[in-house]
């Protein structure tokens, strides 16, 4: 009898500590298990922080760095004179004949406002070029949005007669510059 009470004794405390104590302690594994996963988690997503922080401040830098390029001026007036006497100052450089400026209605553009300029030009092909280029590297951000050119029939040559210079092309363009909305303001 006293062998069949240690058998319950025993199995009543399998039942009643042991086991549950087993059941908790696996419960306790899985949960931390479940615990070790999430913190991976959220370390991955740290360290993916830093570096999108960090993508976000070079962002910041280029535009930064970009809108140092943008013409002056707060206003679109402003910077549409500003365009004006950069553009002068290209053709005058360049000995470009200016027949005609023209400024165009400034154009919103998210935070930006561009400012057109259209202007109808006498000039050889390599005037156009050199200005084409002047205009690409200048250290203001220009733009030129259109660009229309005829070149004017040429006529047969007269016998004897000597060669004639060549008739000046004739160009229309749209060059843009940009302000940013608010700037000086």
């Amino acid at each position: 009898m006293l062998a069949g009470t240690a058998v319950a004794a025993v199995l009543l405390l399998w039942v009643l500590v042991i086991s549950p104590l087993l059941s908790l302690e696996e419960s306790w594994s899985q949960e931390l298990r479940q615990k070790q996963l999430l913190l991976a988690r959220y370390q991955a997503l740290h360290k993916d922080k830093a570096l999108v922080a960090r993508a976000v401040q070079q962002a910041k830098q280029a535009v930064e760095q970009a809108e140092a390029a943008l013409l002056s001026g707060g206003s679109p007036a402003v910077a549409s004179a500003d365009l004006q006497e950069i553009i002068k100052n290209l053709t005058r450089g360049l000995g470009i004949q200016v027949t005609s400026t023209k400024v165009l209605p400034p154009q919103e553009s998210g935070p930006y406002i561009q400012i057109p300029v259209e202007l109808q030009l006498a000039l050889s092909t390599d005037q156009l070029v050199n200005l084409l280029y002047g205009l690409e590297t200048h250290q203001r951000l220009l733009v030129v949005s259109q660009l229309e050119v005829n070149a004017p029939r040429r006529r047969p040559p007269v016998p004897g007669a000597q060669r004639a210079e060549p008739a000046p092309l004739r160009a229309v363009m749209v060059v843009e510059g940009i302000i940013k909305k608010g700037a000086g303001a």
